[in-house]
């Protein structure tokens, strides 16, 4: 047993001894593992401060120790002094300058122009200048702990937090995207932002700094070029639609001039088919002369160069004399008209405006391949005199109907060729306009269209007694 415990207490200062040594190992890989980093993050100004200070209190503890060994008190005492003064003086530059770059930073961080922001690795704001407070619409005081996510959409948010992804792991060295931005206030605003990883010298992450630019600008102005161009192809498009329609009008009318006359020039003709087609000739005629009238009065309305010729006018005279001529214009079709008796008067062109009500009824008889009735109806309301015509065509898609009074726009999606330039619809919205009202027109695919337009009346209010409610008018 002694023997035993003489082996025990051998083994035992062995075993203690490898714990100290281990122990002591750890405190050593723990110390380097703390002043490594530490040095390594040291610069040379200040590793030569340290170098400049550890030197000289080494040289003051030297002048120390030798006046030790001889008594000399005050040479002790001037060298304690030396070195004191020696470390005192390098922490006073060494405070100055800390100061002066804080100074600096901070005179550089406020006055930017461009927003500026320190953002940690969980993309919240550290610190962020008045310029970027400004643009997110926040106080400057409330940046620190927002996150940078939290003012973008969460469809934008996946691809902001992969590339500050890419920048923690060092995979790039810049990231920069423009993003639609939501402020404070909940407007929106276009933001181009830049960002970089600030690294300490041992390469460890610190934190992100973020330039902020206001883009909305740019992307307006992308927005209007685009928008531009997407016009100027319209109207290209619509050109050559209507150079090409034109040229076809054109084309028919002359074709069948030339041909009429070239029958009738060969001699052999009775004087009653020389009549017939001289009469298509001059039907030819007119419709090149009213295509030629077409193009220039909507040029002469869009440059302000027609000046209407205003007078007090009736409307029901008006609406009577076209149902009578266009109720010839058609067998198929039924012109009636429902008029309202005593109409306030109006100002108006005459000419223009028969123009304008020639052309809607037209329309509506073109509009309706198969017949049926054509309603024409006046009635007095909110100081204006309202008129409609009302067909049983094919009616006008939703979707065209926005379309319907711009130029050279037709909706030809139709049973039959439907002939016309695009330009009367054009022509009456010019017109109306000009008298001071407005024209629109209401309608549904395969239900037929009302057309309706509305001018001002001369005499607002009429006595009821000469204000009979309806009188229904009809032209077989």
């Amino acid at each position: 047993m002694a023997a035993s415990g003489e082996d025990t207490s051998a083994a035992g200062p062995s075993i203690q001894g490898q714990r100290a040594s281990r122990t002591k190992a750890k405190g050593t890989s723990r110390f380097l593992g703390r002043v490594l980093p530490w040095v390594a993050d040291v610069r040379w100004r200040d590793g030569l401060a340290i170098a400049f200070t550890a030197g000289a209190v080494a040289g003051s503890a030297a002048v120390v120790a030798e006046a030790l060994r001889e008594n000399n008190d005050a040479v002790v005492i001037l060298a304690a002094v030396a070195a004191l003064l020696t470390v005192a003086g390098q922490t006073a530059i060494r405070r100055e300058m800390l100061q002066r770059l804080a100074e600096s930073r901070k005179y550089w961080f406020r006055s930017s122009p461009r927003g500026l922001a320190e953002v940690d690795a969980d993309l919240q704001f550290m610190e962020g200048n008045s310029r970027l407070a400004s643009l997110l619409a926040i106080e400057e005081m409330d940046l620190p702990g927002r996150r940078l996510t939290a003012f973008f959409d969460d469809h934008d948010v996946v691809g902001i937090v992969s590339q500050f992804g890419q920048l923690l792991d060092g995979a790039v060295g810049t990231i920069e995207s423009d993003d639609l931005a939501i402020r404070s206030d909940n407007a929106r605003i276009w933001l181009h932002w830049r960002a970089t990883a600030v690294r300490r010298r041992n390469g460890s992450f610190q934190h992100f700094v973020i330039t902020f630019e206001d883009s909305t600008q740019k992307h307006v102005a992308e927005e209007a070029a685009h928008a531009n161009l997407a016009e100027l192809e319209k109207l290209n498009r619509m050109k050559t639609e209507f150079t090409s329609m034109v040229s076809h009008e054109f084309r028919t009318a002359l074709t069948g001039i030339q041909g009429m006359s070239e029958l009738i020039n060969g001699g052999e003709m009775k004087p009653a088919e020389v009549h017939e087609y001289s009469g298509y000739i001059f039907q030819e005629a007119e419709r090149v002369n009213r295509l030629i009238t077409d193009m220039l009065d909507l040029d002469r309305l869009e440059a302000g160069k027609m000046k209407l010729q205003m007078s007090p006018m009736d409307l029901n005279a008006v609406f009577e004399g076209v149902a009578v001529r266009s109720s010839v214009v058609s067998s198929k079709h039924r012109i009636r008209t429902e008029l309202e008796a005593n109409l306030p008067m109006v100002m108006g062109d005459s000419d223009r405006l028969i123009q304008v009500i020639t052309n809607l009824v037209s329309n509506a008889i073109k509009y309706s391949p198969e017949g049926g009735e054509v309603l024409m109806s006046t009635h007095f309301a909110n100081g204006a005199v309202d008129v409609s015509i009302r067909d049983h065509g094919v009616g006008i898609p939703a979707d065209f109907v926005g379309r319907l009074f711009g130029r050279f726009e037709r909706y030809e999606k139709t049973p039959s060729k439907v002939i016309g330039t695009g330009l009367g619809l054009a022509i009456a919205r010019q017109i109306i306009e000009m008298h001071g009202g407005k024209i629109w027109v209401e309608s549904a695919e395969g239900s037929g269209s009302v057309f309706h337009f509305a001018i001002p009346a001369v005499v607002s209010v009429l006595p009821e007694a000469k204000r009979p409610i309806s009188q229904l008018r009809a032209v077989a």
